[in-house]
């Protein structure tokens, strides 16, 4: 009655102040969505509700066969909703998100594809860290965990992601460089994203070819290789920000 009403309300601004505003500042529509929904996602249902939406805390619920709280969350959001919207959580509800889009960044570039492969290790954390922590060390996740120290898991683990990916950022001059080279998450939405109903597509006007959908996106993704063949964008890293679709030049993307 709180959670969905927020976000469909946060995303609905959104999309209205993308519409209103002019060229050069139609992107802070999505900005201005993510960061409203921050607050939900971050504080207000797991202070109130004790939950911890990290994938370590997830993981610790299933091996104990716990499929309630967090479980629901990464159910909606990053393996079942993918299979509709691809990975657009990551471009309209990612708290860890939220606050890298407004850094005083330019980005230069993109950064190497080798470097995205060291998601793979932190998502081996990830899911070992709770796997040691209940086989090795006899991690009671009933009694110690659940309902108890949820909330302190879930603070832990956002800081740990904020200090990874502030620092990234500016390294990297890429606000996305976190997504790219040390977010777990990703990986966990790329398998459903696969066969994603929303994709950015053609519109119908001939692409010009100027390669500009491919110099915006946040991604690193060769838009324009797709949209000039007259095909949807299935890059699994979309994550449908529509840098894309606001800065093509002459709308040849919908």
């Amino acid at each position: 009655m709180i959670i969905f009403p927020w976000i469909g309300i946060s995303i609905s601004l959104g999309i209205y102040l993308r519409r209103i505003l002019p060229q050069e500042k139609k992107n802070l529509g999505r900005k201005v969505s993510i960061l409203l929904i921050m607050p939900i996602l971050l504080l207000f249902v797991p202070i109130f509700n004790n939950e911890n939406f990290q994938l370590e805390g997830v993981v610790l619920i299933i091996l104990v066969g716990f499929f309630s709280k967090g479980f629901i969350h990464y159910a909606i959001a990053k393996l079942f909703g993918p299979l509709i919207w691809g990975r657009g959580f990551c471009g309209w509800a990612c708290w860890t998100a939220a606050i890298l889009d407004w850094l005083p960044i330019q980005k230069e570039g993109n950064i190497s594809p080798r470097l995205k492969d060291f998601r793979y290790l932190a998502l081996s954390i990830s899911v070992l860290l709770p796997v040691i922590l209940v086989f090795a060390i006899n991690y009671d996740v009933r009694a110690n965990y659940i309902h108890k120290a949820e909330l302190g898991w879930m603070i832990s683990g956002n800081m740990i992601y904020y200090c990874l990916a502030i620092p990234l950022a500016f390294y990297f001059k890429d606000r996305r460089a976190f997504c790219k080279v040390a977010c777990p998450v990703s990986l966990v939405m790329k398998v459903p994203a696969t066969f994603a109903l929303i994709r950015k597509r053609p519109s119908g006007i001939e692409c010009i070819e100027c390669g500009v959908c491919s110099d915006v996106c946040l991604m690193d993704i060769d838009v324009m290789s797709y949209i000039s063949r007259g095909q949807k964008v299935k890059s699994t890293e979309c994550i449908l920000c529509d840098e894309c679709k606001i800065n093509c030049p002459v709308g040849a993307i919908s």
